[in-house]
């Protein structure tokens, strides 16, 4: 007997299976691809929250490993055990020394560090609301250089360039793919939402949709603050998986890889961000083993070579296709007739 799906759930139906079918790899592999699978797991969390901005506003974001980094620093400071915070954190500012006492469980970590970045979003929603183009891009690029200062500069809080340790190892590679799923419906339902379709509107035309009586600025704010908090859960669940990170781990080099893999799939997709997670996320273990010589003799390669063939990917991909390999197309949904037109945004 055949199960007809509806159309509107086939999309996260398929973006699922794809999450589940790395699970699956990760879980018949070695310990190395399932490592892989992991990271691809939790970066389709992070995509599936930039997405939920970028795609429906049509606004590139550089800003998002920002509230990524902000759920990794909570989920630390939530699951790391208490004695060895008191180890670690011996000069705690008074309003933050509750924190040393503090445990809490794995899930709990994840929720909270997704709210603590929302909250930044929420304080930074104003601005983006207000700012299109260009100076959205600069804005949210601003966020980051700011997130990332105080994060390094801040010793008796984040122990600045010293690595967070002690992080007890909580997501598995299940938990990684629930999370990843959770994180691909979020991002749909705004997608289905009416919010969603008028933000959509706004990207192909944005003074139409502003005579039409759409509230722009309303609807950015709310793709926003919804986007930084899938984004710090997914930086939650990094820090439970790598158990010790800096605040290095969250800057320029991680902001590339998360934008290859939204533009080479398709930045006006969220399929395309699904799939540019799990293709990129290959590749870079790859071109990583390439460069450390694993493929090629033992002669390791000069650093940054792997980050040189990714860049040119990426330029190959948009000579061919501008808007990504996807497009702004949905998978499990007709093609529409009338494709977007590839030009910048309109100015506010």
């Amino acid at each position: 007997m055949m199960v007809l799906v509806p159309e509107r759930a086939r999309t996260p139906l398929i973006l699922s299976a794809i999450a589940a079918l790395v699970a699956v790899l990760g879980a018949v592999g070695g310990p190395t691809v399932q490592r892989v699978a992991v990271l691809a797991l939790v970066s389709i969390v992070f995509v599936a929250g930039l997405s939920t901005f970028s795609a429906n506003s049509g606004i590139m974001s550089f800003g998002h490993v920002a509230f990524m980094a902000l759920g990794a620093y909570t989920a630390a400071f939530l699951t790391i055990p208490a004695p060895l915070k008191a180890t670690l954190f011996t000069q705690l500012p008074e309003p933050l020394a509750f924190l040393r006492d503090v445990q809490s469980s794995f899930v709990v970590a994840v929720v909270v560090g997704g709210l603590v970045a929302a909250v930044l979003g929420l304080a930074t929603a104003p601005a983006i609301a207000r700012l299109t183009g260009l100076q959205s891009g600069i804005a949210t690029l601003a966020i980051l250089m700011v997130v990332y200062n105080v994060l390094s500069s801040w010793t008796s809080v984040t122990r600045g360039s010293s690595s967070m340790i002690g992080i007890p190892q909580a997501t598995t590679l299940w938990a990684a793919l629930g999370f990843a799923v959770a994180a691909i419906a979020v991002a749909w339902a705004y997608h289905s939402s009416r919010s969603g379709l008028q933000l959509r509107a706004s990207r192909e035309d944005y003074w139409s949709s502003v005579a039409s009586g759409v509230a722009v600025g309303r609807h950015r704010a709310t793709a926003w603050v919804l986007s930084a908090f899938l984004c710090g859960a997914a930086g939650a669940l990094y820090a439970c998986f790598v158990t010790s990170f800096n605040v290095s781990a969250f800057f320029l080099s991680a902001t590339f890889g998360f934008i290859v893999m939204v533009v080479l799939g398709g930045y006006l997709s969220l399929s395309g961000a699904v799939l540019g997670a799990a293709v990129v996320s290959v590749l870079q273990e790859v071109l990583r083993r390439f460069q450390d010589g694993q493929f090629t003799g033992g002669s390791a390669l000069p650093a940054g070579v792997a980050d040189l063939l990714l860049a040119g990917v990426l330029l190959f991909v948009l000579i061919k296709f501008p808007l990504g390999l996807m497009g702004a197309r949905e998978l499990g949904l007709r093609r529409r007739r009338a494709s977007v037109k590839q030009k910048e945004p309109v100015e506010a």
